[in-house]
């Protein structure tokens, strides 16, 4: 599934707003590896859901390549990756 980051808490969980849906609850614990330190509120995120005992949440919760604050820096990606060719280029040459 696809959603947005609604809210975040210091006390490591959060809420994700999903289109057409209820919001849905996810904890740091369920995300992948570092993410939660790096969310934002209204980053687009992917995820799966499992019950629990208060309903659906949120599991393997990770930063959407194509969505949310996080897609800027990818726009970077290119020049820096072209500028780690030029100097094979170089030698090359």
């Amino acid at each position: 599934m696809k959603g947005v980051v609604k809210k975040l808490d210091e006390r490591k969980f959060g809420f994700i707003s999903v289109e057409g849906g209820n919001d849905v609850f996810f904890h740091a614990n369920e995300c992948e590896d570092g993410v939660f330190d790096t969310l934002n509120e209204g980053d687009t995120v992917t995820f799966d859901t499992a019950d629990s005992e208060k309903g659906p949440k949120a599991v393997n919760v990770r930063l959407d390549a194509g969505g949310g604050e996080e897609a800027a820096p990818e726009a970077d990606a290119a020049p820096a990756e072209a500028a780690e060719e030029a100097p094979e280029a170089e030698e090359a040459a």
